[in-house]
C-alpha cells in the first residue's frame, strides 16, 4: 500500500489535549466501511503540524488507511469498528 496521505480536513489545537476540526463529508464517505453492526465508520488521524499554515491552522485530518496484513503497521494504531466487543468498548 502507498504512504501517501489522504489529507480531509483540518483545525486548531484548542487546549494541550484537545483538536478542534472540521472534516469534508464528500472526501471521506468513499472510505467509509460497514461494520457488523451496519453502521459506517471511517478511520482518521488527527495529527499536529510542525507549524501553522496560512490560515492560522496547526492539526490535520487524514484517512488511517492501514488494513490488516499490511507490511508495516502504523505506530498510532487507533481502534476501529471491528475492535470493539459486543457492549461497545474497545477493552
Amino acid at each position: 500500500m502507498a504512504d501517501k496521505k489522504i489529507f480531509v480536513g483540518n483545525g486548531r489545537q484548542v487546549t494541550s489535549w484537545k483538536r478542534g476540526i472540521s472534516i469534508c463529508i464528500d472526501d471521506v464517505k468513499q472510505y467509509a466501511t460497514v461494520a457488523k453492526n451496519g453502521k459506517s465508520y471511517v478511520n482518521l488521524s488527527v495529527e499536529d503540524l510542525k507549524e501553522k499554515n496560512q490560515w492560522g491552522k496547526d492539526v490535520t485530518v487524514v484517512v488511517d488507511t492501514w488494513k490488516p496484513g499490511d507490511q508495516k503497521p502504523k505506530k498510532n494504531d487507533s481502534f476501529g469498528p471491528e475492535s470493539f466487543e459486543e457492549d461497545g468498548l474497545p477493552f
